[in-house]
């Protein structure tokens, strides 16, 4: 039975250049073949929560021994084990070979669109929808021969605001500040693609974190704030004093 949701809001800061891939029906003369992704709607950039969560997972597994050893049994594959933390946070998909054995996620991601100051930002000549043009060098290593390109990114920077939602249920372990350490890790890891190239260095600020019980939802009750930051890491040492 459901307990209770922690709502963990803010902005993403662009620390270097962001890349998450688009895909293009397209190639515009002067444009690039290696693009963003971006709203439909607006045609700005945004951070799909899918990547976002993503990453989270991927850290949590390789930070947890027990989550890292599932992944192993798992051949590659996301942890199923409903023991590990990984699992725990993130759940099991359901598909047709996974008819038995279903582990629902507790994580919800939202995608996480540019703020007003950082559209505003984007209004400039030197970027095009939101994006920079960053180009780069391939070099031949037999005969020094270097093929360009160009790659699409967000410029650093540029701020998105985030929404995640980690619900708590009866019987459950309260793993939010699993949650939060997975965060911390990923400002020290990268976003989207490129990561050992200089991109996707991103920063939560912002940061509030709040709770919102079963009565919240049932008789209107005012949310728990528990801690507004800048700091990962003082929301991390709040939640688990």
């Amino acid at each position: 039975m459901f307990k209770e949701n922690y709502i963990i809001q803010g902005k993403i800061v662009c620390k270097t250049g962001l890349h998450i891939g688009g895909s293009s029906d397209a190639i515009d003369i002067g444009g690039s073949d290696n693009v963003i992704i971006r709203d439909s709607v607006s045609g700005l950039p945004y951070i799909p929560g899918s990547s976002i969560k993503g990453k989270l997972r991927f850290l949590t597994e390789l930070n947890d021994k027990d989550s890292a050893q599932s992944v192993i049994s798992n051949k590659g594959k996301a942890s199923d084990d409903t023991s590990c933390i990984a699992t725990k946070l993130f759940g099991i998909s359901a598909d047709e070979k996974q008819t038995e054995l279903k582990f629902p996620t507790r994580t919800i991601v939202r995608d996480a669109y540019p703020d007003e100051d950082t559209i505003e930002l984007w209004d400039n000549e030197a970027l095009v929808s939101g994006a920079e043009l960053k180009y780069e060098n391939n070099i031949n290593r037999i005969n020094s021969a270097a093929t360009p390109r160009n790659i699409e990114r967000v410029p650093k920077d540029s701020k998105f605001d985030f929404e995640i939602i980690f619900s708590v249920y009866e019987g459950d372990e309260d793993n939010v500040s699993a949650l939060l350490d997975a965060m911390r890790l990923l400002e020290d890891n990268y976003l989207g693609g490129s990561g050992s190239r200089g991109y996707g260095q991103i920063k939560f600020e912002n940061i509030k974190l709040s709770k919102r019980s079963k009565d919240y939802y049932t008789e209107n009750n005012d949310e728990n704030i528990i801690i507004e930051s800048d700091d990962i890491s003082e929301v991390i040492s709040k939640v688990k004093e």
